[in-house]
Parts: C-alpha cells; structure tokens; sequence
C-alpha cells in the first residue's frame, strides 16, 4: 500500500510517471503507472481515501492500463518485454487477473475501448501483420468482428457500443475506419495526400446520433472537425479552430466544448473552445511541454509536465480558472546556459534548443539527434543533458527538416533526398554555433537511437559536404537493439498512457485524452 498527499494548489507530487485513467461512472477511482523498485508497474489510486495500491509486480513492467467506467477492475497489458501479450483484467481493490477476453490471441496493443456503462469492450490487437478487433462483455469470451491487414489502431466506441472507431494511415483510403460491432461491413473515410485526417474520439452523449471528432491537415493548416457519418460526406471543419502546426483534441466538458492541445516550436498550449459560441480560451500554463495529460470527471487536468530545467512532475489544471500556472524553476547564475537558435536558411529557419556548461566556449560539442523524423526535441527534461554539462560539452538539439511542431510545409516539404536534407539542417547549425564560438569545430559529433541513429550514420558517410562530425559507433546498430531496453515513459516525445489513446496524432503525441 502507498499513502500519498492530496493535490493542492496547481502542482503536486507524485511518483506517477504516466497521467492517470479515471472511472467516468465513480469519480472516486483511478488508475495510475508508477516506478516502483526500479520499474513501471500499475497503481490503483483510491482518491476518497488518498491510498494508492500496486497490482502488479512484472519483471519486464506494465507501461499499458486501462480503468472500467464503474471503476471495479483495471485492465492492464501483459508482455514479457518483446513487445507482444495479452490484456488482463483485475479486481480495484487486488486479485487475480484472468484474461480480460478470453480468445483474444497474443499480440500487439492496438487500442483498447469501453461503451458508456463498461457492459461492452473492445480490444485492437496485431497479430502476424493483421489488425483485428475483438469486443465482448469484460471478462468474457471476445468475438472477433473485423480484421484488416496492415497498422489500424482502436480509437474509441461509441457511447451505446455499436460502432467502434480505428486509424489507419491518416493520407492512406484507411485514414478513418468505423467497424460496426455487431460485424457487419466497415464504413471508411479516406484521407489524401491534400487531407490528411487524424480520428480522435465519438461524442460522450448517449442519446445523440455518432459524432466523431478529428483531425484535418488541409491547406498548410490543422483544423479540428467533426464527421456524423450517417449524413456528412465528408468531416465539417469547426469555424476558428484551424493551428499552424500540429494539434490533438478530444471533446471537454458536459456540452459541445473541445479541448485542443497545440504543439508549436517545442513548447505545449492547451486551448478550451466552444465551437457554437466562437469562444477559445487558453488554460494557463507553465512553458514547457506536457508528456501525458488525462480530465478527471470534475473537469480538472491532471498532467505529466516537464521543462528542459524541471524534471518531469504532475500538474493539476483548472481550465477557466483565475490566474496562471507556476513558470519552470530559474536556473542559478552557475548553472548551464540554455538559450533558444534559429538558423536562416532559403527554406525556412531551423530551430534549436542549446545548452552550454558555465564559462565562455567554444565547447566540445555533441548534437542530440531525435528520432521520427515525425517527432520533434522539446522544451523538456533530458538526464542526457545534464550529464554531458558536467562532461563539459555542449548540447544541441535540432528539430531539422521532417519534425513536427512548425506546420505540414516543414514536415513534408523537403523532397526525396531521405536524410540527406536533415543532416545539411544539422551541418548548417552546427556552422552556425562554430561561428559564434558556442561549438569546438574539432571536437563536434552526433547521438541518436532510431531515425536519429540512421542520421549519425548518414553523416558520416557525407562528413565532406554535410560537416566534419566526430565518429565513434559505441555499439554496433547489430546488436543495439536486443541489448537496450524501451525508453522510459516521461523521455521526450512520450505519448499518453491511455491504451485507446495510443494512436498516432499529428502533433507526434497521442490525443490528450484517456
């Protein structure tokens, strides 16, 4: 058992590393991923009596859980760390957790999804490069009602539990897929290279015909939509709800309210908008960026928030409430510098985040490069960083040409040359911080796992016209991968916690909603 304190003000404490998972039918619940003797294991949190419970006890962990909308068992996904398993249902309050479908076979987690009471549930699992669906009372036997080769992830199901909702490629003809549960035929909604559509969640009311919110990508613009599927040909775009870069959204509150969080230059905006009003209001925060973000039954935010300074911690938020969120901690005057580049080039400025040890360069220098290239470097903890300062090296974290967070025309737009086009990005700043005395032209080099990795080795190659880089490989790409393990949850470019959440959006992090 672990006692915590409760939530005061707009900023707690806890050791939850993932936002929590809140039952809609007993506000009293919650389900919460925490680090216990080293790794991720799922937490029952009793908010009445403030008690926390651990329920699982797996060597390899548990980063994947779900709560029942009447909060009497927890789902939480069962791998042996390669990736596949199963879903196991558990009594709140402990117990045994059988399989939470029974027939359902091992695999991937693509989506789990409950009806308004929890009588009905849904399970997205892969198996040998097939996407299938399963629904069936918790607990019982499942039944498979569609199967589609290829990635398709579970979204949601609607409120009455008729019609299931999955994501496919958001430009590919199975942007959009709507399953009917009783397994008749699929209804779907392409996307195109002009529209790109991202599916969100179904409108909560149970009394209303199915009403899906999404994601456009049209016109260099991100615009939040709605589609009623038995009368709209196609999504009906939301009047003065259009981003210049990526954004997720899920519906907020007990009306037609949308909550969107905004992704733009490194940094998270929440916004809350009445569509029928032409109302949008900010909800204060911090700077920073959030890593996972869950609504709890009153209304509050509870998020998982870090800056590049603050590691990561939970945030309480009360969107329409007076005053603004606490700013990151200050750094002391002998601490590292960290400042902001932007570099010009003829396509557009590529943007950095560049820290450097006290004193006055240049410095060895190591450029961190994400992976992706659908991702992008925040303004957000890294250990990484901290221990290459007291190495005395500077740090460079580039969001070259590809990332997300500065619009589709950076995100696309940059041809056919694969990595080529990045690391010339990446060789103009580090140019550019050579110049400026910040970067040691000798002693320069690049880091990165994934994407990334594939850079650093790319430029090594090219060292003559992309940039003299240092080169040392400190693993072989051979056997990097049996070797390492998963990052953990709160690195950067984490996505949410919620299995049904767990689907791509275009701001490279999942939906802010459980």
């Amino acid at each position: 058992m672990m006692n915590s304190g409760a939530p005061t003000g707009e900023e707690f404490v806890s050791n939850a590393v993932q936002a929590p998972g809140f039952a809609t039918l007993h506000p009293g619940r919650a389900v919460e991923t925490q680090r216990v003797d080293g790794r991720l294991q799922v937490v029952a949190w009793d908010m009445v009596a403030d008690r926390r419970r651990v329920l699982t006890t797996r060597p390899d962990g548990v980063d994947m859980s779900e709560i029942e909308p009447d909060g009497s068992h927890i789902w939480w996904f069962d791998t042996d760390g390669t990736g596949e398993g199963l879903w196991r249902r558990q009594p709140f309050t402990a117990g045994p957790a059988p399989s939470a479908l029974r027939g359902v076979p091992r695999g991937r987690a693509y989506g789990v999804a409950f009806d308004r009471t929890g009588s009905l549930a849904a399970i997205g699992v892969g198996v040998r490069g097939t996407s299938r669906c399963y629904v069936g009372a918790p607990g019982g036997p499942g039944r498979l009602v569609g199967r589609a080769p290829g990635f398709l992830s579970l979204v949601d199901m609607t409120p009455d539990g008729r019609l299931l909702a999955l994501a496919g490629e958001p430009g590919g003809a199975d942007a959009v897929v709507l399953w009917p549960s009783a397994g008749a035929g699929a209804l779907r909604l392409p996307g195109g290279p002009k529209e790109r559509l991202w599916p969100m969640e179904f409108q909560p009311d149970p009394y209303g015909e199915p009403e899906l919110l999404l994601v456009v990508e049209r016109a260099d613009e991100y615009t939040v939509a709605t589609w009623r599927p038995a009368r709209d040909p196609r999504p009906r775009p939301l009047a003065g709800l259009s981003f210049g870069s990526e954004i997720s959204a899920r519906w907020h509150g007990t009306g037609r309210g949308v909550l969107i969080q905004h992704e733009h230059a490194g940094r998270s905006r929440l916004v809350v908008a009445e569509p029928g009003r032409a109302r949008v209001t900010d909800v204060p925060v911090p700077g920073g960026s959030f890593h996972d973000l869950s609504p709890a039954p009153d209304g509050t935010l509870h998020c998982v928030w870090s800056s590049e300074s603050v590691p990561p911690r939970t945030l309480l938020l009360r969107p329409g409430a007076s005053g603004t969120a606490a700013g990151p901690a200050v750094t002391p005057p002998n601490g590292p510098r960290r400042t902001e580049w932007w570099t010009p080039r003829r396509y557009g400025r590529i943007h950095s985040f560049v820290t450097t040890p006290p004193g006055t360069g240049p410095w060895p220098t190591l450029f961190l490069v994400h992976g992706g290239p659908a991702a992008h470097d925040r303004d957000s903890h890294d250990p990484r960083i901290d221990l290459l300062i007291r190495a005395g090296c500077a740090v460079v974290r580039t969001n070259y040409r590809g990332s997300t967070g500065y619009g589709a025309r950076w995100q696309h737009d940059w041809g056919n040359r694969v990595g080529l086009a990045q690391i010339e990005d990446l060789a103009a700043v580090r140019a550019a911080l050579v110049v400026e005395g910040v970067a040691d032209a000798d002693r320069t080099g690049l880091c990165g796992f994934s994407w990334g990795g594939y850079l650093a080795l790319l430029a090594s190659a090219h060292s003559r016209s992309c940039g003299r880089w240092a080169w040392r490989p400190i693993r072989s790409p051979t056997t990097w991968r049996p070797t390492t393990r998963r990052p953990p949850p709160c690195a950067p470019s984490t996505g949410s916690s919620s299995a049904a959440a767990r689907t791509r959006s275009p701001s490279g992090t999942a939906p802010p909603a459980r």
